[in-house]
Order: structure tokens, then C-alpha cells, then sequence
């Protein structure tokens, strides 16, 4: 695992993180308008209710990994 660590620079890490809190801002916004656009009636003319966070979860973990990385360098 710290080989793979080591493998990329530190700077690149950080950019990618940075890049990965990006999408998940917009993400986060797209779901709320996504939300908002639910009529007060909806819940009852359909089952679902809610829409997907597939995409913001695998977002999370991929921060998590980036986060995780970046503290390998630091040790």
C-alpha cells in the first residue's frame, strides 16, 4: 500500500481532491434542484420519492481514498 502511496506525486493528490470536492459540490447542488422540483403532491402519486446518491457516495469514497493517500505521504 505505500507504494502505491508513493506512486504519484504529492501535488497531483491534491489536485485530484481538489477536482473530486468539485464534483461532489455540484453534485450535492444537482441533487437539491433535483429535490426541490418535487411537487407538494408527489409522495403520493409515486413510490420514490427521493432520487439516487450512487453518484455522491462513490464520490465520498473516492475523496476518502485521496484523503487517505495523502496522509500516507505525510507520514
Amino acid at each position: 500500500m505505500i507504494s502505491m502511496a508513493r506512486k504519484y506525486k504529492k501535488e497531483t493528490l491534491i489536485k485530484r481532491l481538489e477536482k473530486l470536492k468539485e464534483r461532489r459540490l455540484k453534485e450535492r447542488q444537482r441533487l437539491h434542484q433535483v429535490i426541490d422540483n418535487y411537487g407538494f403532491g408527489h409522495a403520493m402519486r409515486c413510490s420514490r420519492t427521493t432520487p439516487s446518491f450512487r453518484t455522491e457516495n462513490e464520490l465520498n469514497a473516492k475523496i476518502e481514498k485521496y484523503e487517505r493517500l495523502i496522509a500516507k505521504w505525510q507520514e
